[in-house]
């Protein structure tokens, strides 16, 4: 049983061991160590760190095309919303010149009889 326990937990010490090997920085610095001067914001973006997986390229040019897709999709919708304000306001004047026309028509001209019947 103790044999056991012994083989289960240095199991999980290789694997965290292995995790851990995973995540280590690449930029050279310890994992406990800060940094000594400050990342730049080209550094800090995800897509500014090249890597050789190809899963992990494969993932950083969906991530990169889903948010390119994004901003032209926000460009449109603006342009679209800034479109569709501008036609609003059109038939509003329109609609307000062609009763103003109507209202003026019937003004000048004269009251037709109206037919009733007795």
């Amino acid at each position: 049983m103790k044999t056991r326990h012994i083989l289960i937990s240095s199991l999980f010490m290789a694997l965290a061991g292995s995790a851990m090997a995973q995540n280590a920085p690449t930029n050279g610095t310890a994992v406990g160590a800060a940094p000594t001067a400050p990342m730049s914001a080209t550094a800090t973006t995800p897509s500014a760190v090249p890597s050789n997986d190809p899963f992990v390229q494969k993932r950083q040019a969906d991530a990169d095309a889903k948010a390119e897709y994004k901003a032209q999709k926000k460009a449109a919708k603006q342009e679209y919303k800034a479109d569709k304000k501008a036609a609003k306001a059109q038939l509003k004047q329109e609609k307000k010149d062609s009763t103003a026309q109507r209202n003026e028509a019937l003004a000048t001209s004269p009251a037709t009889p109206t037919d009733k019947t007795p």
